[in-house]
């Protein structure tokens, strides 16, 4: 693959990859086993891929808006077995095909209950399959006698990791959101394609015809669009116009075989008109901009940015490794690039495809240029094992490789630095337990510290080793384990400061008292989160009218608002007796809510009411003072304030 003056160059791929071969394999790449990676450094690697996609899945709370939200979905669908179109509080949620809730609704009923791991598993799997199908595309089909299979397993591996580690991707592949399905299906099918463009067969054919119809239900259109305008592209470099046209006209019967199912069941559920805001409405109508006023204004006129977004935001999104592409993307893209290939050029033109339709979209969001990530990080894999093999490097490459080793260096150092510190002068944040824990936590931060320093030292003196090549292409592994140790050590302190759990608590404390709740908000987040947690469909109030409705008819009522809206629905409830109760921690997500209630809910049991919810989050109510205004009722240290500015109207 590589030809050069150095006689260290390696060849990344192989024949069947085509990336052009090299004419020596240096030492560093070797190994008593025959070329390749000792089977236990394999497994290791393989166990340390696995685990870093799992954590961060289990053990805390929704944090985020589409957690909650899409959490909520799939909750709903298994509690009321909704499969036609994803619900939210019962209502139908047309905005994307199932894909990712199917599979959440699969893993929910496998385990027999709902939780938020099992919920945000699926787009940990998702995730993780599509790292599986980088280092399978890097890495290629072993052959016997293949010279360059251990160069193309480095490469694979230092892709994996950069990709898994890279913080958009890590972030979305452990929240439940319909991208990393997308992503997964759309690698899919490119490798699926690439595999029978270089062996043929009729089922391989059928595999990849099948897998890109498919990405319709990761989240509609956008999906197969993505994999065949790359395909178009690189058939059409290679002058295979008629190998194009076959396929695209194989391509139509198979997906309407594969979506008009859907379509049909979305038909009989809602008729003519559900349809046509799915198809039309909303999959044309994001991409372009419709100025139709009477469509919602979230999804449809929300996240509209100018052309150059992408060139703005994505390198920030491609952190920690934004500094490698510098010198790597060149190296691809000129003319005398070493890179060639079928594989090579199926990479180039997948990532110029999928980030040209993002651009054209007129909605644009950092996460939906996931699906490109995989094809990016596996030519910057691919260009790191060249780089680790060479002993000349350009003078881009000499000033980037080492910028983006000192600073992954000293931010991995930072948080452990910084969470040490903050467990003494701001224990309010940082500690989240009791002595022992704490002790668990120091322990963690300067197990931390002391992995960092070690992998400093390490990778050090593998720049010169005869392991050189081997060691500084797997060095983004460490980079892997650190990023999981700091995920740990993280987790407590943020879940403290995001969850709504100990208000939900509170709540679900009052309607097992036998008060009816509801609630008053327009925020999907809210509506998820609270759905989910009190594990039931609840009223959803429309403005202070409707809540001066509701909590005027006879018995013990409630409703949910945010500190935010509180002035709006105290200033309507002047004439009826209410009181409002949260909890003790206004700074946290928890904190941000408030319960109020009228006379018969307060009269059910104040003592219930006021018992302990233990740790930062211990209630201490006064008795409630009946036709007070909800401003009157101390919680916990502070009275809920009536300041803020009123989101209901």
């Amino acid at each position: 693959m590589v030809e050069g003056r150095c006689p260290a160059l390696v060849e990344l791929t192989l024949r069947r990859l085509n990336w052009e071969r090299a004419r020596a394999v240096p030492a560093g790449l070797t190994s008593a086993s025959g070329g390749g990676l000792p089977r236990w450094l394999r497994a290791a690697l393989w166990v340390l891929l696995a685990l870093l996609c799992l954590n961060g899945v289990f053990g805390h709370s929704f944090w985020g808006a589409n957690d909650a939200r899409e959490g909520a979905m799939i909750w709903d669908m298994v509690r009321h077995g909704s499969l036609v179109t994803p619900t939210l509080n019962g209502v139908p949620y047309l905005e994307k095909p199932p894909l990712l809730h199917w599979t959440g609704v699969a893993i929910c009923r496998l385990a027999g209950r709902v939780n938020e791991g099992l919920v945000r598993l699926p787009a940990a799997l998702y995730g993780f399959g599509t790292l599986v199908l980088l280092y399978l595309l890097v890495r290629g089909r072993r052959e016997d006698g293949d010279a360059g299979a251990a160069g193309r397993e480095l490469a694979a591996w230092a892709a994996v990791f950069m990709c898994s580690t890279a913080i958009e991707f890590h972030e979305y592949s452990r929240i439940v959101l319909t991208d990393m399905a997308l992503t997964f299906m759309v690698t899919l099918s490119l490798y699926l394609f690439l595999r029978a463009y270089e062996r043929g067969g009729w089922w391989r054919w059928a595999g990849y015809l099948g897998a890109s119809a498919g990405a319709f239900y990761a989240k509609g259109l956008i999906g197969p669009a993505m994999v065949w305008l790359a395909v178009a592209g690189f058939l059409a470099w290679k002058r295979r116009v008629r190998l194009l046209l076959g396929l695209g006209l194989a391509f139509v019967p198979v997906m309407l075989a594969v979506v008009l199912p859907w379509v049909v069941a979305l038909y009989r559920a809602g008729g003519e008109s559900v349809v046509r805001f799915v198809f039309w409405d909303n999959q044309v109508g994001r991409f372009f901009s419709f100025a139709d006023r009477s469509l919602p204004r979230d999804p449809f006129f929300i996240h509209k940015e100018p052309w150059s977004y992408y060139l703005r935001n994505l390198p920030v999104y491609l952190l920690p490794w934004t500094l490698l592409f510098v010198p790597a993307l060149p190296a691809w893209w000129r003319k005398a690039s070493r890179f060639r290939g079928d594989a090579a050029v199926l990479l180039r033109c997948a990532a110029v495809a999928i980030l040209a339709l993002l651009h054209l979209s007129a909605a644009k969001v950092a996460v939906y240029a996931l699906p490109a990530y995989p094809f990016l990080f596996a030519m910057l894999g691919v260009w790191v094992a060249d780089l680790a093999a060479r002993a000349e490097w350009s003078r881009l490459e000499r000033v980037f490789a080492p910028a983006t080793a000192i600073v992954l260096a000293a931010v991995f150092l930072a948080v452990p630095c910084v969470f040490i510190a903050g467990l003494y002068l701001r224990p309010d944040l940082f500690r989240t337990g009791d002595t022992p824990h704490t002790m668990l936590q120091l322990a963690l931060a300067a197990a931390l510290v002391l992995l960092v320093v070690g992998l400093a030292t390490a990778v050090r003196r593998l720049a010169r080793s005869p392991l050189r090549a081997r060691g500084l292409a797997l060095a983004p592994a460490g980079v892997a384990l650190a990023l999981g140790m700091v995920t740990l050590l993280a987790t407590p302190a943020m879940e403290r400061q995001r969850s709504v759990k100990p208000f939900a608590a509170l709540v679900a404390q009052e309607a097992g008292l036998g008060t009816e709740v509801a609630l008053a908000t327009g925020e999907c987040r809210d509506i998820g989160a609270f759905v989910f947690y009190l594990d039931r469909r609840l009223p959803n109030l429309r403005g202070v009218g409707g809540v001066h409705q509701y909590m005027s008819q006879p018995g013990p009522r409630a409703v949910i608002v945010s500190r935010g809206d509180l002035a709006a629905v105290d200033a309507a409830l002047t004439d009826t007796p209410h009181a409002a109760v949260g909890v003790s921690s206004p700074a946290t997500s928890a904190g941000s809510f408030a319960l109020v209630v009228n006379r018969a809910a307060a009269d059910l049991d104040a003592a219930n009411r006021a018992r302990s919810r233990g740790g930062e989050y211990r209630l201490a109510l006064a008795p409630v003072p009946l036709g007070e205004t909800a401003g009157e009722l101390a919680t916990g240290v502070a009275p809920l304030g009536l300041s803020a500015a009123s989101g209901l109207q």
